[in-house]
Protein backbone atom coordinates (compact mmCIF):
# COMPACT_ATOMS: atom_id res chain seq x y z
CA UNK A 1 0.00 0.00 0.00
CA UNK A 2 1.18 3.50 -0.82
CA UNK A 3 0.17 6.25 1.61
CA UNK A 4 0.49 9.96 0.94
CA UNK A 5 0.65 12.21 4.00
CA UNK A 6 -0.11 15.87 3.42
CA UNK A 7 -0.34 18.54 6.09
CA UNK A 8 -0.32 22.32 6.46
CA UNK A 9 3.19 23.75 7.00
CA UNK A 10 3.04 23.55 10.79
CA UNK A 11 4.78 21.28 13.30
CA UNK A 12 1.67 21.14 15.50
CA UNK A 13 -0.19 19.49 12.60
CA UNK A 14 2.61 17.18 11.50
CA UNK A 15 4.14 15.86 14.75
CA UNK A 16 0.96 13.95 15.79
CA UNK A 17 1.01 12.10 12.44
CA UNK A 18 4.57 10.79 12.68
CA UNK A 19 3.76 7.66 14.76
CA UNK A 20 1.18 6.52 12.17
CA UNK A 21 3.68 7.08 9.35
CA UNK A 22 6.26 5.06 11.30
CA UNK A 23 3.75 2.27 11.92
CA UNK A 24 2.93 2.04 8.22
CA UNK A 25 6.61 1.98 7.25
CA UNK A 26 7.38 -0.68 9.86
CA UNK A 27 4.60 -2.82 8.39
CA UNK A 28 6.22 -2.59 4.96
CA UNK A 29 4.04 0.08 3.34
CA UNK A 30 5.36 3.00 1.32
CA UNK A 31 4.96 6.47 2.83
CA UNK A 32 5.59 9.89 1.30
CA UNK A 33 5.04 13.29 2.92
CA UNK A 34 3.94 16.24 0.76
CA UNK A 35 4.10 19.52 2.63
CA UNK A 36 6.14 22.69 3.02
CA UNK A 37 8.42 24.66 5.29
CA UNK A 38 8.89 23.33 8.83
CA UNK A 39 6.78 20.22 8.20
CA UNK A 40 9.18 19.04 5.48
CA UNK A 41 12.20 19.62 7.70
CA UNK A 42 10.45 17.70 10.49
CA UNK A 43 9.52 14.84 8.14
CA UNK A 44 13.09 14.29 7.02
CA UNK A 45 14.23 14.58 10.63
CA UNK A 46 11.80 11.79 11.47
CA UNK A 47 13.38 9.58 8.81
CA UNK A 48 10.52 9.94 6.33
CA UNK A 49 10.80 10.79 2.63
CA UNK A 50 9.25 14.15 1.87
CA UNK A 51 8.65 16.61 -0.97
CA UNK A 52 8.63 20.40 -0.59
CA UNK A 53 5.52 21.36 -2.57
CA UNK A 54 5.72 25.17 -2.28
CA UNK A 55 9.41 26.07 -2.18
CA UNK A 56 8.86 29.72 -3.14
CA UNK A 57 6.25 30.54 -0.49
CA UNK A 58 7.16 32.25 2.79
CA UNK A 59 4.60 30.69 5.08
CA UNK A 60 5.74 32.72 8.08
CA UNK A 61 4.61 35.78 6.14
CA UNK A 62 1.37 34.04 5.11
CA UNK A 63 0.57 33.32 8.77
CA UNK A 64 1.59 36.82 9.83
CA UNK A 65 4.60 35.77 11.90
CA UNK A 66 6.63 38.90 12.56
CA UNK A 67 3.87 41.25 11.43
CA UNK A 68 3.34 44.12 13.88
CA UNK A 69 4.67 44.23 17.42
CA UNK A 70 4.71 41.30 19.83
CA UNK A 71 1.95 43.00 21.83
CA UNK A 72 -0.22 43.38 18.73
CA UNK A 73 0.38 39.79 17.67
CA UNK A 74 -0.42 38.53 21.17
CA UNK A 75 -3.70 40.48 21.19
CA UNK A 76 -4.73 39.06 17.80
CA UNK A 77 -3.69 35.55 18.85
CA UNK A 78 -5.82 35.85 21.97
CA UNK A 79 -8.79 37.26 20.05
CA UNK A 80 -8.80 34.25 17.73
CA UNK A 81 -8.44 31.83 20.62
CA UNK A 82 -11.33 33.35 22.54
CA UNK A 83 -13.51 33.24 19.41
CA UNK A 84 -12.71 29.55 18.99
CA UNK A 85 -13.55 28.86 22.64
CA UNK A 86 -16.87 30.70 22.31
CA UNK A 87 -17.59 28.45 19.34
CA UNK A 88 -17.11 25.39 21.53
CA UNK A 89 -13.85 24.55 19.79
CA UNK A 90 -15.51 24.15 16.40
CA UNK A 91 -13.55 25.65 13.52
CA UNK A 92 -14.62 29.21 12.73
CA UNK A 93 -15.14 30.72 9.28
CA UNK A 94 -11.97 32.87 9.48
CA UNK A 95 -9.92 29.72 10.16
CA UNK A 96 -11.47 27.94 7.18
CA UNK A 97 -10.69 30.92 4.95
CA UNK A 98 -7.10 31.17 6.15
CA UNK A 99 -6.35 27.48 5.63
CA UNK A 100 -8.18 27.42 2.29
CA UNK A 101 -5.72 30.14 1.22
CA UNK A 102 -2.82 28.02 2.50
CA UNK A 103 -4.24 25.02 0.64
CA UNK A 104 -4.34 27.08 -2.54
CA UNK A 105 -0.63 27.81 -2.20
CA UNK A 106 0.16 24.11 -1.82
CA UNK A 107 -2.38 22.24 -3.94
CA UNK A 108 -0.50 22.27 -7.25
CA UNK A 109 2.58 20.78 -5.63
CA UNK A 110 0.58 18.22 -3.67
CA UNK A 111 -1.22 17.13 -6.85
CA UNK A 112 2.06 16.76 -8.76
CA UNK A 113 3.38 14.50 -6.01
CA UNK A 114 0.15 12.49 -5.87
CA UNK A 115 0.06 12.05 -9.65
CA UNK A 116 3.62 10.72 -9.56
CA UNK A 117 3.25 8.58 -6.39
CA UNK A 118 -0.22 7.15 -7.16
CA UNK A 119 -1.18 6.53 -3.52
CA UNK A 120 -3.80 4.07 -2.36
CA UNK A 121 -4.67 6.21 0.68
CA UNK A 122 -4.32 9.88 1.64
CA UNK A 123 -3.75 10.82 5.27
CA UNK A 124 -4.22 14.56 5.66
CA UNK A 125 -4.02 17.15 8.39
CA UNK A 126 -7.53 18.26 9.25
CA UNK A 127 -7.22 21.66 7.52
CA UNK A 128 -5.14 20.57 4.52
CA UNK A 129 -7.79 20.77 1.83
CA UNK A 130 -5.42 19.39 -0.80
CA UNK A 131 -5.83 15.98 0.82
CA UNK A 132 -9.57 16.03 0.16
CA UNK A 133 -9.10 17.18 -3.43
CA UNK A 134 -6.41 14.63 -4.29
CA UNK A 135 -8.35 11.73 -2.76
CA UNK A 136 -11.54 12.73 -4.60
CA UNK A 137 -9.71 13.17 -7.93
CA UNK A 138 -7.92 9.82 -7.65
CA UNK A 139 -10.97 8.00 -6.30
CA UNK A 140 -9.16 6.74 -3.19
CA UNK A 141 -10.08 6.93 0.50
CA UNK A 142 -8.89 9.72 2.78
CA UNK A 143 -8.14 9.69 6.49
CA UNK A 144 -8.55 12.99 8.34
CA UNK A 145 -5.95 13.00 11.14
CA UNK A 146 -6.87 14.96 14.25
CA UNK A 147 -4.41 17.01 16.26
CA UNK A 148 -6.08 17.57 19.62
CA UNK A 149 -9.27 17.44 21.66
CA UNK A 150 -11.83 18.91 19.25
CA UNK A 151 -14.22 16.51 17.53
CA UNK A 152 -16.12 17.89 14.50
CA UNK A 153 -17.96 15.23 12.57
CA UNK A 154 -18.97 17.77 9.92
CA UNK A 155 -15.57 19.46 9.59
CA UNK A 156 -14.78 18.29 6.05
CA UNK A 157 -18.30 19.04 4.82
CA UNK A 158 -18.14 22.57 6.25
CA UNK A 159 -14.67 23.07 4.77
CA UNK A 160 -15.71 21.97 1.27
CA UNK A 161 -17.37 25.25 0.12
CA UNK A 162 -14.14 27.12 0.87
CA UNK A 163 -12.33 24.79 -1.53
CA UNK A 164 -14.81 25.14 -4.38
CA UNK A 165 -12.50 27.21 -6.59
CA UNK A 166 -9.69 24.65 -6.27
CA UNK A 167 -11.97 21.69 -6.97
CA UNK A 168 -13.33 23.50 -10.03
CA UNK A 169 -9.82 24.27 -11.30
CA UNK A 170 -8.97 20.55 -11.23
CA UNK A 171 -12.33 19.48 -12.66
CA UNK A 172 -13.25 17.60 -9.51
CA UNK A 173 -16.90 17.42 -8.32
CA UNK A 174 -17.35 19.36 -5.09
CA UNK A 175 -17.93 16.20 -3.08
CA UNK A 176 -16.06 14.48 -0.30
CA UNK A 177 -14.05 11.33 -0.99
CA UNK A 178 -14.73 8.15 0.90
CA UNK A 179 -13.21 9.03 4.25
CA UNK A 180 -12.74 8.37 7.93
CA UNK A 181 -11.53 10.50 10.81
CA UNK A 182 -8.85 9.48 13.31
CA UNK A 183 -8.49 11.18 16.70
CA UNK A 184 -5.51 10.85 19.03
CA UNK A 185 -7.09 12.09 22.27
CA UNK A 186 -9.23 9.68 24.32
CA UNK A 187 -12.95 9.97 23.51
CA UNK A 188 -13.70 10.71 27.17
CA UNK A 189 -11.62 13.91 26.93
CA UNK A 190 -12.94 15.15 23.58
CA UNK A 191 -15.23 18.12 23.04
CA UNK A 192 -17.81 18.16 20.25
CA UNK A 193 -19.52 15.35 18.36
CA UNK A 194 -18.85 13.03 15.47
CA UNK A 195 -18.03 9.48 14.50
CA UNK A 196 -14.33 8.60 14.40
CA UNK A 197 -11.62 6.08 15.04
CA UNK A 198 -9.44 6.64 18.09
CA UNK A 199 -5.77 5.83 18.41
CA UNK A 200 -3.54 5.96 21.43
CA UNK A 201 -1.48 9.15 21.37
CA UNK A 202 2.20 8.36 20.92
CA UNK A 203 4.31 11.43 21.72
CA UNK A 204 6.70 12.72 19.11
CA UNK A 205 8.60 16.00 19.20
CA UNK A 206 11.80 15.02 17.42
CA UNK A 207 14.86 13.17 18.64
CA UNK A 208 17.66 14.65 20.68
CA UNK A 209 20.31 14.04 23.32
CA UNK A 210 19.27 14.53 26.93
CA UNK A 211 22.03 16.14 29.03
CA UNK A 212 23.43 13.95 31.78
CA UNK A 213 21.90 16.16 34.49
CA UNK A 214 18.41 15.12 33.33
CA UNK A 215 18.85 11.51 34.41
CA UNK A 216 20.73 12.13 37.64
CA UNK A 217 18.78 11.67 40.91
CA UNK A 218 16.85 14.87 41.66
CA UNK A 219 16.76 15.99 45.29
CA UNK A 220 13.57 17.99 44.81
CA UNK A 221 10.73 18.24 42.26
CA UNK A 222 11.52 19.24 38.70
CA UNK A 223 9.09 21.35 36.66
CA UNK A 224 9.33 21.83 32.88
CA UNK A 225 8.30 25.20 31.43
CA UNK A 226 7.66 25.55 27.69
CA UNK A 227 5.70 27.69 25.25
CA UNK A 228 6.02 25.15 22.44
CA UNK A 229 7.51 25.57 18.98
CA UNK A 230 5.26 28.25 17.45
CA UNK A 231 4.12 30.64 20.17
CA UNK A 232 7.52 32.29 20.86
CA UNK A 233 7.58 33.38 17.20
CA UNK A 234 4.21 35.05 17.70
CA UNK A 235 4.31 36.63 21.15
CA UNK A 236 7.98 36.34 22.16
CA UNK A 237 9.16 34.92 25.48
CA UNK A 238 8.57 37.88 27.75
CA UNK A 239 5.49 36.42 29.42
CA UNK A 240 7.40 33.43 30.68
CA UNK A 241 9.59 35.72 32.79
CA UNK A 242 6.73 36.13 35.29
CA UNK A 243 6.56 32.38 35.76
CA UNK A 244 10.30 32.02 36.25
CA UNK A 245 10.47 34.87 38.74
CA UNK A 246 7.66 33.30 40.79
CA UNK A 247 9.70 30.09 40.76
CA UNK A 248 12.32 31.75 42.95
CA UNK A 249 10.10 31.21 46.01
CA UNK A 250 9.31 27.56 45.29
CA UNK A 251 11.35 24.59 46.53
CA UNK A 252 11.76 22.97 43.12
CA UNK A 253 13.95 23.10 40.03
CA UNK A 254 12.52 24.63 36.87
CA UNK A 255 13.68 23.81 33.33
CA UNK A 256 12.62 26.48 30.82
CA UNK A 257 12.74 25.47 27.16
CA UNK A 258 12.78 27.81 24.19
CA UNK A 259 14.87 29.92 21.89
CA UNK A 260 15.53 33.48 22.96
CA UNK A 261 15.38 32.93 26.71
CA UNK A 262 18.75 34.64 27.09
CA UNK A 263 16.89 37.91 26.52
CA UNK A 264 15.30 37.50 29.96
CA UNK A 265 18.61 38.29 31.69
CA UNK A 266 19.35 37.03 35.19
CA UNK A 267 17.00 34.32 36.40
CA UNK A 268 16.56 32.69 39.83
CA UNK A 269 19.22 30.09 40.76
CA UNK A 270 16.64 27.27 40.65
CA UNK A 271 15.89 27.98 36.96
CA UNK A 272 17.85 26.34 34.15
CA UNK A 273 17.26 27.15 30.47
CA UNK A 274 17.75 25.18 27.27
CA UNK A 275 16.96 26.00 23.65
CA UNK A 276 15.28 22.66 23.11
CA UNK A 277 15.14 19.19 24.62
CA UNK A 278 12.91 16.26 23.59
CA UNK A 279 9.86 16.75 25.77
CA UNK A 280 9.00 13.07 26.11
CA UNK A 281 12.36 12.12 27.59
CA UNK A 282 12.43 15.20 29.80
CA UNK A 283 8.96 14.60 31.25
CA UNK A 284 9.90 11.03 32.12
CA UNK A 285 12.36 12.58 34.58
CA UNK A 286 10.15 15.45 35.78
CA UNK A 287 7.24 16.00 38.14
CA UNK A 288 5.06 18.64 36.46
CA UNK A 289 4.84 20.89 33.42
CA UNK A 290 3.82 24.48 32.73
CA UNK A 291 2.91 25.15 29.11
CA UNK A 292 0.83 27.28 26.75
CA UNK A 293 -2.04 24.85 26.41
CA UNK A 294 -1.07 23.50 23.00
CA UNK A 295 -2.60 20.14 22.14
CA UNK A 296 0.77 18.45 21.67
CA UNK A 297 2.12 19.61 25.03
CA UNK A 298 -1.14 18.70 26.79
CA UNK A 299 -1.27 15.20 25.29
CA UNK A 300 2.42 14.55 25.91
CA UNK A 301 1.98 15.51 29.56
CA UNK A 302 -1.01 13.17 29.82
CA UNK A 303 1.15 10.37 28.45
CA UNK A 304 3.74 11.13 31.15
CA UNK A 305 1.03 11.26 33.87
CA UNK A 306 2.30 14.57 35.26
CA UNK A 307 0.15 17.47 36.51
CA UNK A 308 -0.11 20.44 34.16
CA UNK A 309 -0.51 24.19 34.40
CA UNK A 310 -1.80 25.70 31.17
CA UNK A 311 -1.29 29.39 30.36
CA UNK A 312 -3.40 29.76 27.20
CA UNK A 313 -2.60 32.55 24.77
CA UNK A 314 -4.82 31.78 21.74
CA UNK A 315 -5.87 29.32 18.99
CA UNK A 316 -7.15 26.08 20.57
CA UNK A 317 -5.26 26.66 23.82
CA UNK A 318 -8.31 27.93 25.74
CA UNK A 319 -10.26 24.85 24.68
CA UNK A 320 -7.44 22.54 25.76
CA UNK A 321 -7.04 24.35 29.08
CA UNK A 322 -10.75 23.80 29.66
CA UNK A 323 -10.30 20.06 29.09
CA UNK A 324 -7.59 19.66 31.69
CA UNK A 325 -9.34 21.77 34.34
CA UNK A 326 -12.73 20.16 33.70
CA UNK A 327 -11.27 16.68 34.22
CA UNK A 328 -9.08 17.75 37.13
CA UNK A 329 -5.64 16.71 35.88
CA UNK A 330 -4.35 20.24 35.53
CA UNK A 331 -4.70 23.91 36.36
CA UNK A 332 -5.11 26.94 34.11
CA UNK A 333 -4.31 30.59 34.63
CA UNK A 334 -3.66 33.84 32.87
CA UNK A 335 0.06 34.61 32.86
CA UNK A 336 -0.53 37.48 35.32
CA UNK A 337 -2.17 35.10 37.77
CA UNK A 338 0.90 32.92 38.22
CA UNK A 339 2.50 33.15 41.66
CA UNK A 340 4.48 30.94 44.00
CA UNK A 341 1.32 29.60 45.67
CA UNK A 342 -0.07 28.37 42.34
CA UNK A 343 3.25 26.72 41.48
CA UNK A 344 3.34 24.95 44.84
CA UNK A 345 -0.19 23.65 44.24
CA UNK A 346 0.88 22.24 40.88
CA UNK A 347 3.71 20.32 42.55
CA UNK A 348 2.11 19.18 45.81
CA UNK A 349 -1.60 18.64 45.08
CA UNK A 350 -2.16 14.89 45.40
CA UNK A 351 -5.54 14.99 43.65
CA UNK A 352 -4.00 16.62 40.59
CA UNK A 353 -1.43 13.85 40.42
CA UNK A 354 -4.07 11.15 40.85
CA UNK A 355 -6.18 12.65 38.07
CA UNK A 356 -3.11 12.83 35.84
CA UNK A 357 -2.69 9.07 36.28
CA UNK A 358 -6.41 8.64 35.51
CA UNK A 359 -6.07 10.64 32.27
CA UNK A 360 -3.15 8.49 31.18
CA UNK A 361 -5.25 5.41 31.91
CA UNK A 362 -7.91 6.76 29.53
CA UNK A 363 -5.28 7.25 26.85
CA UNK A 364 -3.52 3.90 26.95
CA UNK A 365 -6.72 1.91 26.46
CA UNK A 366 -6.86 2.97 22.81
CA UNK A 367 -5.18 0.95 20.04
CA UNK A 368 -1.71 2.05 19.04
CA UNK A 369 -1.06 3.34 15.50
CA UNK A 370 0.58 -0.01 14.73
CA UNK A 371 -2.63 -1.81 15.70
CA UNK A 372 -4.62 0.31 13.21
CA UNK A 373 -2.49 -0.52 10.18
CA UNK A 374 -4.52 -3.61 9.31
CA UNK A 375 -7.78 -1.67 9.40
CA UNK A 376 -6.29 1.03 7.16
CA UNK A 377 -5.14 -1.62 4.69
CA UNK A 378 -8.68 -2.99 4.59
CA UNK A 379 -9.96 0.42 3.45
CA UNK A 380 -8.46 -0.03 0.00
CA UNK A 381 -9.65 -3.61 -0.56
Amino acid sequence: MRVLFTVPPALSHFFPMVPLAWALRAAGHEVLVASSSSAVVAATGAGLPAVEVSPDVDFDAVFGVGKGTAVERAAEHRRRGEALARNGGATTEPIFKRFAHVTGLMVDGVWRVAEMFQPDLVVYGRLQGAGLLVARKLGIPALEHGVGFVREGDLAQRYLPHLAELFDRYGVPLELPRMLTLHIAPPSLMVGDGEAWYARFVPYSGGGVLPDWVTRPRPRPRVVVTLGTVLPKVVGVGGIEKVLKAAADVDADFIALGAGLEALGDLPPNVRTADWLPLTGLLACSDAIIHHGGAGSTLTAIDAAVPQLALPYGTDEFVNAGVLTRHGFGLASDIDGVNAELLRQLITDGELRARARWARGEMITRPTPAELVGALTALID
